[in-house]
């Protein structure tokens, strides 16, 4: 068995080298990065200048289905532990980072193709490799008379921000829900296709969510049960024109009548996808004096005026947004001081002829708030996330608003606060902001997310995701009757993934003590699971 030590960070530990020597030999050379600057892209980008924790040991990149099975088999022969991503550019949760450190990362880049797109049925089939920038490039490409949903970066994976619970904006913002039918390479190399793709040849496999017996997707999202290499993803028609703007809100108290509006009008049906609202922290004389650049000036630079903002779209035929539109603005007007902002646009506007401000609600791809924050804040702009989700009420986001605001002031960093809006639950989406050269900010930063973690569950919430590094302490808090969701996240472990190789306390399930940062592949090889 090849053990890959304790120093296989620097390349030079013989059992690392030779498991590379292995994975090239099966994937090809190019498939395998084991230099530290090449293994640079693939750790935590705002995790410090020398990170002690959560590095990838070697990457490996399949480019296939049967690469995947291929390097799973071989992981399995070796007892390394393979930790799953597919762009790993989700950067305030880690990147590419594993739980276990010095892990094998399997990267799924190079599985970038469009496999169908199926226009008349309004959907797609991808493999993991494929981010939200090409195949929205590819279906402006044949006027495929489709629209994507997007969230707020369009340069990561569309199968891996799914399977993460991710959200965009417009009426397939729930990307989760919005996958129909996966392919799974399973730890043994077994293929599984779920749903109607159980049948061979089957028509409908990316048309109709379940199957004959119990449906499975499911438990290949936030989990590490098997790796995902195709999927089937459901896309929203064209509309004839969508309308994008702004309710924007002066006073702090406006938020429990724009809460309670937005509920009333998304389950009516009037208002469609998934608004966001966004909390601009006021000017008070005890806001404290934020290590330049990072001060409440600049924040108010990259965010909307208004003490609460909501950016929202309505989509469908001329008639229908007029009509929607009108009961919106009737809704609005009876908050007093509220503003109601919206730019309409013809159903195939590009680039070109949207407002960048409106690109993400309008499906089009693009970087502009990370590149915004860069410029504002400098190029070691860094960030991790606070994500509970709450309940649909506006003193619910007051809460996380006032607990997000003294945390953060606590700890000398800025926290502007956002929430995603469904029909019965608020997903709060705070960015914890800091300075990511210097190490004391980075754990001032994981410090304060982890105390805010602590709060959210004694009002009996939790994250939605976690950064790698606080996998464990909110998998512990999922503790309602003596654990039993955990025990039975360990018994489907076992039964998937026996020798516990594939991305192990992955969303605290297999390896996972509470302070993830202290253990590292060694330990997992010596003794697997």
């Amino acid at each position: 068995m090849a053990i890959i030590a304790a120093n296989a960070w620097d390349g030079a530990d013989e059992a690392l080298a030779s498991a590379a020597g292995r994975f090239a030999a099966l994937l090809g050379k190019e498939a395998v990065l084991l230099d530290a600057e090449a293994l640079q892209e693939f750790s935590d980008p705002y995790a410090g200048p020398q990170p002690a924790a959560h590095r990838p040991g070697l990457v490996v990149q399949p480019s296939s289905t049967e690469q995947v099975r291929d390097a799973l088999l071989l992981a399995n022969e070796l007892q390394v532990p393979i930790w799953t991503s597919s762009m790993g550019r989700n950067f305030g949760y880690g990147g590419s980072s594993p739980v276990l450190d010095r892990s094998v990362v399997l990267n799924l880049r190079r599985m970038d193709r469009i496999l169908e797109i199926d226009a008349e049925q309004g959907y797609a089939r991808i493999e993991p490799g494929v981010s939200f920038a090409s195949l929205y490039d590819e279906l402006r490409a044949q006027d495929a008379p489709l629209m994507m949903s997007v969230p707020d970066l369009g340069w990561g994976s569309i199968i891996g921000n799914a399977l993460e619970h991710g959200y965009g904006y417009n009426v397939m913002g729930d990307h989760a829900s919005a996958l129909c039918g996966l392919e799974v390479v399973l730890a043994d190399g077994d293929v599984l296709r779920t749903g109607q793709g159980a049948m061979p040849g089957s028509p409908l496999w990316s048309c109709h969510r379940r199957g004959f017996g119990p449906s499975l997707d499911s438990l290949f999202m936030q989990s590490n049960f098997g790796v995902v290499t195709q999927a089937g993803l459901w896309l929203m028609p064209r509309p004839e024109e969508f309308a994008i703007g702004t309710i924007m809100c002066g006073n702090d108290a406006d938020i429990v009548p724009l809460v309670d509006m937005l509920r009333r009008l998304l389950r009516k049906g009037i208002l469609q996808g998934v608004p966001m609202i966004v909390g601009t922290p006021e000017d008070a004389a005890n806001v404290p004096s934020h290590r330049a650049p990072y001060t409440l000036a600049n924040l108010k630079q990259v965010l909307r005026p208004g003490r609460w903002n909501v950016r929202l779209g309505l989509y469908g035929d001329s008639e229908m947004i007029a009509a929607r539109r009108n009961i919106l603005e009737r809704e609005v007007a009876a908050i007093a001081g509220a503003e109601l902002e919206l730019r309409t646009y013809p159903g195939d506007a590009g680039p070109e002829d949207v407002e960048p401000r409106d690109y993400i609600s309008a499906g089009i791809p693009n970087r502009l708030l990370l590149e915004r924050l860069q410029q504002v804040f400098g190029p070691d702009f860094g960030h991790m996330d606070f994500s509970p989700v709450i309940p649909l009420k506006g003193e619910w986001a007051q809460r996380v608003d006032a607990l997000v605001r003294s945390v953060s002031a606590e700890h000398d960093l800025l926290g502007p606060v956002g929430f995603l809006v469904t029909e019965r639950s608020m997903v709060s989406a705070c960015m914890i902001m800091f300075d990511a050269s210097k190490p004391d900010r980075v754990e001032a930063a994981r410090t304060s997310v982890s105390s805010m973690y602590e709060v959210a569950a004694q009002w009996g919430c939790v994250p939605y995701r976690s950064h790698v590094a606080l996998v464990g302490q909110v998998a512990q808090s999922l503790a309602a009757n003596d654990g039993a969701y955990g025990r039975t996240c360990t018994k489907l472990k076992q039964a998937f993934d026996p020798a516990g190789i594939l991305s192990p306390g992955n969303h605290g399930i297999g390896s996972t003590p509470v302070d993830n940062r202290r253990e590292d592949a060694t330990a997992v090889m010596a003794h697997p699971s």
